[in-house]
This record gives structure tokens, C-alpha cells and sequence, in this order.
């Protein structure tokens, strides 16, 4: 099967951050392995077609063609529709390119992003199947993360929806998200097909783990660091537990988002854990081969999101066998039994967090080690081997109904 996936960011690009990126990143290899010829249509900074792994990247520069004087707008674009200007010339773009390989190269069928609304030209498309994969509702994702709701916001809302509407197949990987997004946009039928999953074993460069992590007993957050992950939640459980466990420091690792007072979250963090600043340390986002290290020698994972869609965060986590203390009602539910594979408390509310904190630092030897080893059974059912040919089906079903 020739496939074509559309995505606003893949792992080729140095600016990607995102858990979009690496899950595409995962599947499209796994999906070569297995036999399947597959490009990926990426925004990015230069025009070019790369291999990597097997698949063929397209990576599109978000410019219209400068023989259009359109090309010449930027500067006439008001800064609060700067950003949505941005996201619909990135989707003709991506588009145009995939309409241009197509021509010569047809594909059996499409996936599209419904990140930065991507696939907003492909509602033109009839004869190809075009599926969108949701990975959020944005209204309910922006709201969480504390995102300022201006009218650049909202006509990226509204773009969103257009792209996603104008597409017959959708599917989330979750059903928190699949109801979520069948109530925002009044959609009957959101499939839901899980996220194949696998640990990936990079060359681990474990030298800023030295320098700043080594022997010490921590607990770790990593990820984007919004208020949607409830990150201030466990910035306000922190204070008693640092105070309860003199010998424990805490890891926060990601891209910052606004906190509650404006502010980028890492300067939060601080300010708010100043007396404990020789025990709190805030890094940067980082790719694999300099992360693992630091989950992989990690006490306890903890992830306190206030919405999620089963990120690659908790996956990569509990892959590496690491007790993750997260959250209910947000997706974990999905691969997490609370107390036989991972430890759930109530969303939003720092003196749970603070609890399944304790449990999870204080459990005897005898106990994490089971509770891990059940968290890498449950996500072993995600491996491609098994997922992969769910993926397929899905496609081959829809490919059947085309007909």
C-alpha cells in the first residue's frame, strides 16, 4: 500500500518537539518494515525530498510561489492573524506538493494531521481517501493550556474545524478524544484505533545526565510543560514532598508553555520553588538519545496532565519500566490500572498528586518492581506487530467502502 501522511512537524526537522512528530516518526518506519511505501509531506524550513529510515519526506517550505504577488502579503498580515496566515499557506503548500507527487505517483490513501489544520485542501480531494487523525480537540487543548483566547485564536479554531469537517473519515487514538471531538463538532462517528508504540533503543549521549542527574534519587516530568499537563499542579504539590523526602529532587524537562501568571513556565517553576532551587532543576526539551538517560534512572514518572490523548510521554515511559503516577479521566485509563500498573489520582488537585507522589516513592522494592513489570505488559499490546495490522484493516476498510 502507498500511503501519504501530512503533518505539520516529523522527526527529520531540528525544530520538532512535539509528541505528533515522534509517533509519526515510529509508525511510518514501523509501516515501511512491514512492506508499505511511504511518504511524508512535513512543513519545514527547506524545500527537498530526503529518505530517512525508509520513507520518502517531503519537506515543504510554508511559501506560496514567488511568482504570485500573494507571496508579498507577510508584511501587510496584522500580528494577531500572523500565525493563521502562516498555518494556511503551510496548508496549500503541503497540498499543492502532495497534489504534484500524486499525479505520478497515486497513493492508495492519505492521513492528515488536524494539527494547525493541515489538511484544510484536502476536503477537495474525492477520488483518494483522506483520513484525519485527531490528536486534540484545540478548543478544549488551548483552553487547558491557558491559551489567551484572541481572535487569531479563534479563526485557527475555526480553520481547524473546517479541515477537519470537510474530511469522511476520522479517527483519535483515544475515546476521551474521539468524545470530545463528536461533541465539538457535532460528529456522529469518531473511530478509535490506538497508537502503535515501541521503545526505540538510540545511542544514549549520557553526558549531560553526568553532569546534572547522576546519583541522585528524582522524580521526573517531561514533556511540554503547560497547564494542560498540569504542570503548576505539581509545582504546588511539590513545597510538602520536598520538605517530607529531604533527598529527593525533582526533574522538569520540556519546551515551556504560559503558566497562571503569564509567565513561561520554566521562570514559574523557579519562582515558586526558589527555597528548594538546589533540588529543582528545569532543562530543555531534548531529543532521545539525551532524554532516555534521564527516564530511564528516574524514581518515579510523573505526569499530572488535566486533558491528554495517551502521549508519548506516559508510553515511553512505561515501555522503559518506569511507575508512572498520572492522572483519571484523562486517557490513561487506557494502559494504566490504577495500583497494578501505574498509580491514577484526581486531575487538577495538588493534594492527590502529592499522595500518589508518596505511594509511589515509599513503595518497597518487591512491589515497583512488579507494578513495572505490568506496566510493560501493558504496553507491549501496542507494539507495531500487533497494532500495525489493526492500522491496516482500518485502511482496507475504508479503501472498500471507496469503491
Amino acid at each position: 500500500m502507498r500511503i501519504a501522511f501530512v503533518t505539520p512537524e516529523y522527526v527529520t526537522e531540528p525544530s520538532y518537539s512535539g509528541g505528533l512528530a515522534n509517533y509519526l516518526g515510529r509508525i511510518t518506519v514501523a509501516l515501511v518494515e512491514q512492506g508499505h511505501e511511504i511518504h511524508v509531506f512535513t512543513r519545514s524550513q527547506q524545500n527537498e525530498t530526503i529518505e530517512f529510515q525508509g520513507v520518502t519526506v517531503h519537506r515543504v517550505v510554508p511559501l506560496w510561489d514567488r511568482r504570485m504577488i500573494l507571496d508579498h502579503i507577510d508584511p501587510l498580515i496584522p500580528k494577531i492573524f500572523y500565525n493563521p496566515y502562516q498555518d494556511f499557506k503551510a496548508a496549500w503548500c503541503l497540498w499543492r506538493s502532495w497534489a504534484h507527487i500524486h499525479q505520478s505517483t497515486p497513493f492508495d490513501i492519505v492521513q492528515v494531521s488536524n494539527v494547525m489544520a493541515v489538511g484544510l485542501f484536502f476536503r477537495w480531494v474525492r477520488h483518494t481517501p483522506v483520513i484525519t487523525r485527531m490528536s486534540s480537540y484545540r478548543p478544549f487543548w488551548d483552553t487547558a493550556a491557558g491559551i489567551t483566547l484572541t481572535e487569531g485564536v479563534k479563526l485557527r479554531w475555526w480553520m481547524e474545524r473546517v479541515a477537519v469537517t470537510g474530511t469522511r473519515h476520522i479517527y483519535a487514538p483515544t475515546y476521551f478524544v474521539a468524545g470530545q471531538v463528536q461533541k465539538g463538532y457535532s460528529i456522529p462517528q469518531v473511530d478509535v484505533l490506538e497508537t502503535p508504540f515501541f521503545v526505540e533503543q538510540p545511542t544514549y549521549d549520557t553526558n549531560l545526565f553526568e553532569q546534572v542527574a547522576a546519583g541522585k534519587p528524582y522524580l521526573l516530568y517531561f514533556g511540554r510543560m503547560t497547564q494542560m499537563k498540569g504542570v503548576h499542579i505539581l509545582t504546588e504539590a511539590l513545597p510538602e514532598l520536598l520538605n517530607r523526602f529531604p533527598e529527593m529532587h525533582a526533574f522538569f524537562i520540556g519546551g515551556s508553555g504560559p503558566a497562571p501568571d503569564g509567565k513561561p513556565m520554566a521562570d514559574y517553576i523557579r519562582d515558586r520553588l526558589q527555597p528548594f532551587q538546589e533540588r529543582v532543576h528545569v532543562l530543555d526539551s531534548m531529543r532521545h538519545d539525551k532524554l532516555y538517560p534521564f527516564i530511564l534512572h528516574a524514581r518515579t514518572i510523573v505526569l499530572p496532565s488535566l486533558m491528554d490523548n495517551l502521549p508519548n510521554t506516559c508510553l515511553e515511559a512505561m515501555g522503559l519500566g518506569k511507575l508512572v503516577v498520572a492522572t483519571t479521566g484523562t486517557c490513561f485509563e487506557q494502559v494504566i490500572e490504577n495500583g497494578v500498573s501505574g498509580i491514577l489520582v484526581t486531575p487538577g488537585d495538588a493534594r492527590a498528586l502529592m499522595e500518589g507522589i508518596s505511594q509511589a516513592w515509599e513503595m518497597e522494592e518487591t512491589a515497583r518492581n512488579q507494578m513495572q513489570e505490568q506496566a510493560i505488559q501493558s504496553i507491549n499490546r501496542l507494539h507495531p506487530v500487533q497494532a500495525i495490522p489493526r492500522l491496516i484493516e482500518y485502511y482496507e476498510s475504508i479503501l472498500a467502502k471507496q469503491k
